[in-house]
């Protein structure tokens, strides 16, 4: 993701510009504008159309209604992309409570427990996060005691494993009575609001624009822009080019933008920053238990005028 400051434009245009969505859209208006010169031209020198004679309003009544399906579009996208960000806002604030809540019930007297519940609160993210990216990686999950990476390598679902180890060894301090029944419900609710967070990320990530949708909109925007430079010609003659050449890069980029933040787990740079955030709470839960992170941790954790994934 593109971590930016809002006061600094020519920074934001540029980071804006090096990324693979806007080299995607140049190939596009690169296709737009061999059409558009041929069009103009054919229409100036050789060929009269006689679309130019249409009115008007058939033109700025095809804008309005494509504005009103762009706006729908780019909406839509981001209430996905928010719901994510929302999700993974719900699991940071989980995480922290169950540090918190192990930590106040362990007590002193516990610290091979502690450093167990430190390690695997601190695996969950980063397994949600390799599982949404469709990644088999246990590389950034730390080894609590031996054995249990892998045993998480057993589970085509890492994140359920994950619980699952938090759960186990819940039970099994509930029987050596070192917690009561009321501390199990609570600490009960708290681990399903992980797997429920999973869920939420994996409806958000398994259900995709409808492509009727998604493809009528591409259509639509195709055609605007197929006849723009019949209707503007004789109004702009040669400045067409420049001026549907604009209108594309709106149009089109609106539509790409739309398309790269309606599934906000990948790793394009306006998805969503997984990495950083399950940093964040690898730091803030080894804080909550009394064990210091290196530095360089610590700083993988903040946001930055930096790119982070």
């Amino acid at each position: 993701m593109i971590v930016y400051k809002t006061h600094d434009w020519l920074q934001a245009i540029w980071k804006f510009h090096t990324g693979s969505t806007v080299l995607s859209l140049l190939k596009r208006l690169a296709f737009v504008f061999v059409y558009v010169v041929v069009v103009i031209v054919v229409e100036l020198n050789f060929l009269d159309f006689k679309l130019k004679n249409t009115p008007t309003e058939f033109l700025s009544t095809m804008g309005i209604l494509l504005s009103l399906l762009i706006i729908f579009r780019t909406n839509t996208a981001y209430d996905r992309f928010y719901e994510g960000r929302r999700t993974w806002g719900v699991l940071v604030n989980t995480c922290r409570n169950l540090a918190v809540y192990y930590n106040a019930v362990l007590g002193e007297g516990r610290p091979a427990e502690k450093l167990f519940f430190t390690k695997v609160i601190s695996n969950f993210p980063f397994a949600l996060k390799n599982h949404l990216r469709d990644a088999r990686n246990l590389n950034d999950l730390d080894e609590t005691v031996p054995g249990t990476l892998a045993m998480l390598q057993r589970f085509d679902h890492v994140p359920n494993g994950v619980v699952s180890q938090l759960r186990n060894r819940t039970e099994l301090l509930y029987k050596e009575g070192v917690i009561s029944e009321g501390q199990l419900i609570n600490l009960h609710d708290l681990l399903t609001v992980l797997l429920d967070v999973a869920g939420i990320c994996e409806r958000i990530k398994s259900t995709p624009i409808p492509f009727s949708y998604s493809f009528f909109i591409k259509l639509f925007i195709t055609c605007y822009i197929g006849i723009m430079p019949f209707m503007v010609v004789e109004d702009y003659g040669y400045l067409t080019i420049p001026a549907v050449m604009l209108v594309s890069y709106v149009l089109v980029g609106l539509e790409m933008i739309g398309v790269e933040i309606e599934e906000p787990f990948g790793l394009e740079r306006n998805n969503l920053p997984l990495t950083q955030l399950s940093q964040v709470i690898r730091v803030n839960v080894h804080e909550i238990f009394g064990y210091n992170l290196p530095n360089i941790e610590k700083d993988a954790a903040k946001l930055g005028f930096v790119i982070v994934t």
